[in-house]
């Protein structure tokens, strides 16, 4: 049986839309995150995962679930 797996890219696309729809600049969101904004354009590009608690954070910042973040492949 196979189990589901995130799709980092995918989850990169994702990101990145959801910051940039929200109206926060890339600057205010590596500020809110304690994080540097080369490193969310990492994440915006799908290179790495932001840790589960970042993944709080931007969901809350958000407005959306952690699962709405994710990208899965079933």
């Amino acid at each position: 049986m196979d189990y589901p797996v995130i799709d980092t890219d995918a989850t990169g696309r994702n990101l990145d839309h959801m910051i940039r729809s929200s109206g926060y600049s890339v600057t205010e969101i590596a500020d809110y995150l304690g994080a540097t904004s080369s490193l969310v354009y990492r994440y915006m590009r799908g290179d790495v995962l932001p840790s589960t608690d970042r993944l709080l954070a931007l969901s809350i910042l958000l407005g959306v679930t952690v699962n709405d973040l994710l990208v899965i492949n079933e």
